[in-house]
């Protein structure tokens, strides 16, 4: 079945069906990922929100690859509890990292670099379960700044 187009009076034009995506030049890198079964959850955490992420930017390859962003999201069993409280089906992974590339290259550099293999390969497998799910594309700012380089998403509400 193909969908077609519906009447609809637009707010924002740049959300038209004429428009075209607001995509950033960025690719984006989302991974999914669990702890390891012996490692608590507040070890997990800490250590990658500190050691682990000290090691990744510390490292020559990372700027060199021009990796644009790194961002953690830490979801705690506390949330996860929330989420199904309400009702929603969870996503059920303990944590969610994001990195933002300029090409395919870059990304493929960082992680067959020396550093990445001699230090940020073993420190991940010491905590992190490496059966991760990953998702790559890119950006469609709908609302928003943009990252250096992209455009603006609507930035003024209309009432």
């Amino acid at each position: 079945m193909t969908l077609k187009k519906i009447d609809h009076e637009f707010t924002y034009e740049q959300l038209s069906y004429d428009a075209k995506p607001n995509y950033q030049p960025y690719i984006k890198l989302t991974f999914f990922f669990n702890k390891l079964p012996h490692v608590s959850h507040e070890m997990f955490h800490r250590h990658w929100e500190t050691v682990h992420a000290d090691l990744a930017v510390a490292s020559k390859e990372f700027g060199a690859c021009k990796i644009r962003r790194y961002v953690q999201f830490h979801q705690s069993p506390e949330t996860k509890e929330k989420v199904k409280a309400m009702g929603m089906d969870l996503l059920d992974f303990d944590a969610c990292a994001e990195f933002w590339v300029e090409t395919w290259g870059d990304w493929e550099r960082f992680v067959s670099s020396p550093r990445y293999a001699e230090v940020l390969g073993p420190d991940s497998r010491s905590f992190m379960d490496m059966s991760f799910k990953v998702m790559a594309g890119y950006d469609n700012i709908i609302f928003g700044p943009a990252l250096p380089g992209g455009k603006d998403g609507i930035t003024e509400l209309k009432q």
